[in-house]
């Protein structure tokens, strides 16, 4: 299959807010596609997700699904698309996860901003909303975009040679965790003990399994 229908979570490009102003607890800039976290049960239960809320975010991942169908569909036929497809596809989740944060009540916004950060980790920090959190400086700033661009260009390496036929399905997932890992210690490394302090007291109570 061709490489726009794997999209690694570090080769996608964060896309910033533009929907209607949104509390700074939870933004749309995330680094998640909502609708997944949200499926599973401990998530839901956590959040207090009401049945109305479930059959509309279920809605709004059927409508993402049914996009990039359409996106992958398109790139079969199309060679030269694949130069747009991931800027099309980043920008349907961004939309996606503007309607979902539209969905909760303004405590489940936070909550479910502290859950983002557990279950990412240390990736999470690519959000701009959460390096603008912990007043990352510019030199910081700069190091982040530095260690994102150099992770994202080996993850899209690792793709090709799935693509290719050279990394068999379990490889591939092997190393592109094995990427995260390395980016997200990277950049708490970035962090001064002070932001480091800040950051892990944001994530919250742990998710109840």
């Amino acid at each position: 299959m061709r490489r726009l229908l794997f999209l690694p979570l570090l080769a996608l490009t964060l896309a910033s807010a533009s929907a209607a102003p949104i509390p700074a607890a939870s933004t749309s800039d995330s680094i998640s596609y909502m609708p997944v976290l949200l499926n599973q049960p401990a998530v839901c239960n956590d959040l207090k997700l009401t049945p109305i809320q479930k059959a509309r975010i279920d809605a709004i991942r059927a409508e993402y699904r049914a996009k990039v169908g359409v996106v992958s569909a398109t790139g079969l036929f199309d060679l030269s698309f694949d130069k747009t497809a991931d800027k099309k596809l980043a920008a349907y989740q961004a939309s996606c996860n503007r309607r979902v944060i539209a969905v909760m009540t303004p405590t489940q916004r936070i909550r479910f901003r502290e859950i983002e950060r557990q279950f990412h980790g240390g990736l999470f920090l690519l959000s701009p909303s959460e390096q603008n959190l912990l007043k990352l400086t510019p030199d910081q700033c700069h190091k982040f975009a530095e260690i994102r661009s150099v992770d994202s260009a080996k993850a899209s390496e690792v793709q090709k040679a799935f693509l290719a036929g050279k990394k068999s399905a379990l490889r591939k997932e092997i190393d592109l965790h094995r990427i995260q890992r390395t980016t997200a210690r990277s950049l708490l490394h970035l962090l001064t003990p002070e932001q480091k302090t800040e950051w892990l007291a944001s994530l919250g109570t742990p998710v109840k399994k």
